[in-house]
């Protein structure tokens, strides 16, 4: 028998953080596409049931064309079930008051929902505030199953940035739990969760930001003799990256596109990719970053140049008996209380206006 679990596609997400006009709706449809991809495969791959881990949809304003092909997906292949469990985005939508609903499609409500396929259970909740503490209680699974246990949460190893319920690993051991399907967090995690079962996140299958870098798709498992057999398999249409480039020692705006052309060489075309520069460099040293964005940005899907990271290779010692009036700002600056990031940024504004330079604030 085969599964495949997937979760976090976040269908209808406003991708306004990183992309804008027609590149926010390309991206838009492919993680709908993708979605309808993964359908295919389940169906390709003769898979029984498709366990959606929580967040298929951004929010519930779900737009009337995803709608229809989340519906269309479903009813196009009767002979693979869809198993979803609600995330923290998901609200109420559509498919709660689906008239006809499929029954191919199932739900999981606040208390457990078992589903058998011969041998196979696959047990779900919705985690709510009220009855996250009794679920680990009430979960009665038979040993002699093969036992598939569906929630979404963070633990206390895994956690992102949005709230969400906390899923207590200990209280789920020695629960007959064969595999632990979990949603939430974007990045594919496989671990022991005790001496007969694993706990997974399957990780998002299209990173939308960032902040979701690397490899994205979706979990495969064949259960044979009771035993769980998974796979990750890498699904997304984009990969997004962010490349940290040293420029220590580059003094010029080429030298530092020279770095950066370097480090993109193996990059596909096709992906989103942020480049953070590092290193140190003189206080003299160029970077004019809207002309790198300039030079990358029509290579790749989305590009993004910072220089945060970027410090000052000065030392106070070196001007501690320059009486000059760049000498006093500079001791004035590397002795001040004041982040690394804040001194580089005061040290190439002041030395520039020193010299007669005109320049812009970048605070």
């Amino acid at each position: 028998m085969k599964l495949l679990h997937c979760g976090d596609l976040h269908l209808d997400s406003a991708l306004s953080a990183n992309l804008e006009g027609e590149k926010k709706k390309q991206r838009k449809s492919e993680l709908l596409s993708t979605f309808v991809r993964m359908a295919e495969y389940a169906a390709e791959q003769e898979v029984q049931a498709v366990l959606i881990a929580g967040d298929l949809f951004d929010g519930s304003s779900v737009t009337k064309r995803t709608q229809n092909m989340v519906k269309e997906t479903v009813l196009r292949f009767p002979f693979v079930d869809f198993l979803y469990l609600k995330g923290n985005h998901d609200e109420e939508c559509f498919l709660d008051h689906w008239e006809d609903r499929p029954e191919n499609l199932k739900f999981f409500g606040t208390d457990w929902t078992y589903y058998r396929y011969d041998n196979v259970v696959i047990a779900g909740a919705e985690f709510t505030g009220e009855n996250a503490e009794q679920l680990y209680d009430s979960l009665v699974l038979n040993r002699n199953d093969c036992n598939v246990v569906m929630l979404h949460g963070q633990t206390e190893k895994y956690r992102s940035r949005e709230r969400a319920e906390t899923v207590a690993l200990g209280a789920l051991k020695n629960k007959n739990i064969d595999y632990l399907a979990l949603g939430h967090i974007h990045s594919y995690r496989y671990e022991s969760l005790d001496t007969r079962g694993a706990y997974c996140y399957c990780g998002c299958p299209e990173g939308r930001g960032f902040d979701e870098c690397g490899p994205k798709g979706f979990v495969l498992l064949e259960i044979e003799d009771d035993r769980v057999n998974h796979h990750f398999v890498p699904f997304a249409l984009r990969e997004v990256h962010e490349i940290p480039v040293d420029i220590s020692g580059a003094e010029t705006t080429l030298a530092v596109e020279q770095r950066v052309r370097e480090a993109l060489e193996k990059v596909s075309e096709k992906d989103l990719v942020k480049v953070t520069l590092t290193g140190k460099v003189s206080l003299m040293a160029e970077r004019d970053l809207p002309y790198l964005t300039g030079r990358f940005a029509s290579r790749f899907f989305a590009f993004k140049i910072g220089d945060k990271d970027v410090g000052i290779a000065v030392s106070p010692e070196e001007y501690e008996n320059d009486i000059s009036l760049r000498g006093e700002f500079i001791r004035l600056v590397m002795q001040g209380n004041y982040t690394e990031e804040e001194k580089r940024m005061l040290l190439e504004l002041g030395i520039r206006a020193l010299c007669g330079e005109e320049v812009e604030s970048c605070f």
